[in-house]
């Protein structure tokens, strides 16, 4: 009502000024008696003889509220939440009110009388016309959604035809909620770190399909080693890796090729096959992708392999379950090869990865029940034939496989992610054995144990190493650690500082197999390295080849150099013992001093006999090799 006042006294300075000849409008008033009544105003200037006006003359007349439709059916266009457009039978505009004015940026005055598409000529072919058309063509009422590109707005639209001819249009922005809906859709159906469909998406096109009976192939990528990357280098490369490779190999996407991410570090792809189509082909093209280095943040550059395993429908399996199933076991398969490799799925492949998966099992349950054991193998002085030393091996006597590989269950152990916990189980062994030992015999030589790059690199493992040391009062001199040289550990910062720590602690630090890898000086330059063990396929060369000889003797005055100490492996003959003794080695471990032993055995052969000797270095040793 102060409003309607307002209004009033606005528009009689207007025709006072002569910028409008008149006025009426329609408006509350609030009576004495507190009733509200409605009134037509009316105002129309006084003009003298020169056409000055000079008055305005105000007229008030009662309405009813029912004769005055028209006007509050435009109060009422006027304060709707929704868009509003009246357009006549030939789709020109007729009204537009503030929302629309709003929302498309213009001025009513500009548009009104106008055609749509001379005002939009952007609409014209679109969705919306042709919705507009059918409405009027038809005589129906029609709601949609569609996104309008020039403004960058989803609309939500309701098309009404009108009974004299022409078109309602109502019409919101919902393109917060279109966000919110794409967002949800994307988080239901698309990977959120690569954007590409995953899991629940591919295996719902794999069933499609199925349903279809298209012949297709499963492709199921798994990257090496992604976690032992994480552990060396940041979590942040690994997720790069898993980018740059989920950027290339989309790149393959097309109507017959789908590409997706199953989580972690495997992706899987659907390929339809077309009569005569070489999917070893296919594969090995998207195979290329892994040959080149990943680059990371801080330039290094990483070099990923990638196991595939593919299974085709229908001819290995009927059911998507049996065929995911296939293409599994065929990952599985690929990966017993170094390097990148894909494998087709066979039936005879279920042997061995029903073996792998018992094995997998066993590595979950109690250890010492399930066969898992170690052994010890002596280190000799092979001059004086003294015991300087002794390294662990584990062994696993499997319930169901009988005696395993440590290589065979180590890598399975690796891969599960049970290498922590069967190291741990381990070293609590060995620690409780090492404690008796010291207490009974006065046990005082270094045991060697072998640890995996991925232990080295794992700051919690060692936290715990550290701490089963002080549990078992075990002293750290009494220990050696001995790495297995690797390409992939040189410059690694996190197995740097963990090989620090052991040093400041004085556990020793040895190279195992050392001269066979590609970084042995790099090893030497950049960790704190106590002592090497040369690799037995330089021992077993000795008396053949005089080129490996001169290796050999090479590789002992390069230890000897840089005041490291040296143990020959894999001795088993006399000469072979003889010679590294000339040339400055000889300290042994093979089978020509003694296989490795059960704790029992190594007891009582090299310890029981010399209960009264309490100085461990003096302890003799019965072979003579003169």
């Amino acid at each position: 009502m102060k409003k309607d006042k307002e209004t009033e006294l606005h528009s009689i300075q207007q025709v006072l000024m002569n910028k409008i000849p008149e006025h009426q409008q329609v408006g509350q008033f609030l009576m004495k008696d507190g009733v509200i009544h409605w009134f037509q105003t009316k105002m129309k200037g006084i003009k003298d003889a020169s056409g000055h006006t000079y008055g305005v003359i105000v007229s008030h007349k009662s309405v009813s509220p029912y004769s005055i439709q028209p006007i509050t059916a435009e109060i009422v266009l006027e304060t709707m939440t929704e868009g509003f457009i009246l357009l006549d039978d030939q789709l020109q505009i007729i009204y537009v009110n503030e929302i629309a004015e709003k929302l498309f940026q213009c001025q009513r005055r500009n548009v009104v009388g106008r055609d749509l598409v001379e005002w939009f000529p952007e609409v014209a072919g679109t969705s919306f016309y042709q919705n507009y058309q059918q409405a009027l063509r038809e005589k129906v009422v029609l709601e949609f959604i569609d996104y309008y590109k020039p403004l960058d707005i989803w609309f939500e639209m309701k098309v009404c035809p009108l009974k004299k001819g022409g078109l309602a249009l109502y019409f919101q922005d919902v393109s917060e909620r279109k966000k919110t809906e794409v967002q949800l859709v994307e988080s239901t159906y698309y990977d959120y770190l690569t954007g590409l469909p995953n899991r629940r998406l591919i295996i719902e096109t794999a069933r499609l399909l199925i349903e279809q009976q298209k012949n297709f192939s499963i492709l199921h990528f798994n990257i090496d080693n992604l976690n032992y990357i994480n552990a060396v280098h940041h979590f942040g490369a690994g997720e790069r890796i898993i980018k740059k490779f989920a950027e290339e190999l989309n790149g393959f996407s097309s109507k017959t090729c789908h590409v997706g991410r199953l989580d972690g570090n495997e992706f899987i792809i659907l390929q339809e096959v077309a009569p005569n189509e070489d999917v070893a082909a296919i594969t090995e093209q998207m195979q290329e992708i892994f040959v080149h280095p990943v680059v990371l943040e801080d330039s290094q550059k990483i070099h990923a392999s990638v196991s595939i395993g593919i299974a085709c429908f229908p001819f290995d399996a009927q059911t998507l379950e049996e065929l995911i199933s296939c293409a599994d076991i065929a990952m599985h398969e690929a990966k017993e090869v170094p390097g990148s490799f894909h494998s087709f799925f066979h039936p005879l492949m279920k042997i061995s990865y029903n073996r792998k998966s018992a094995i997998e099992k066993g590595l979950n349950g109690d250890l010492k029940e399930n066969g898992f054991y170690y052994v010890l193998q002596p280190q000799i002085d092979g001059s004086s034939g003294q015991l300087v030393g002794a390294e662990v091996l584990s062994r696993w006597n499997h319930p169901e496989f009988g005696e395993i590989s440590p290589l065979e269950f180590i890598q399975i152990a690796e891969e599960s992610g049970e290498i922590v916990p069967l190291t741990s189980h381990l070293l609590a062994e060995i620690f409780t054995q090492i404690k008796e030992w010291e207490k009974g015999f006065g046990w005082n030589l270094r045991t060697a144990i072998n640890m995996t790059p991925s232990l080295l690199s794992d700051p919690t493992f060692f936290d715990n190493f550290f701490e089963l040391l002080e549990h078992f009062q075990i002293s750290s001199h009494l220990l050696e650690i001995e790495i297995t040289e690797q390409a992939e550990l040189t410059y690694s910062p996190k197995t740097l500082e963990n090989l620090l720590r052991c040093k400041s602690k004085g556990i020793s630090i040895a190279i195992d197999d050392f001269g066979t890898g590609f970084s042995m000086i790099s090893y030497l330059t950049h960790f704190p390295i106590n002592k090497i063990k040369i690799d037995q396929s330089f021992v077993q060369k000795i008396g053949q080849n005089r080129k490996s000889e001169a290796v050999l003797t090479s590789l002992i005055h390069l230890a000897h150099s840089i005041e490291c100490d040296l143990v020959a492996e894999g001795v088993e003959t006399v000469e072979e013992s003889l010679f590294l003794q000339e040339n400055g080695c000889p300290i042994h471990q093979g089978y020509l001093y003694d296989k490795p032993l059960t704790p029992k055995a190594f007891e009582k052969k090299y310890l029981q006999d010399f209960i009264k000797n309490k100085d461990m270095k003096e302890l003799p040793y019965h072979h003579t090799l003169l």
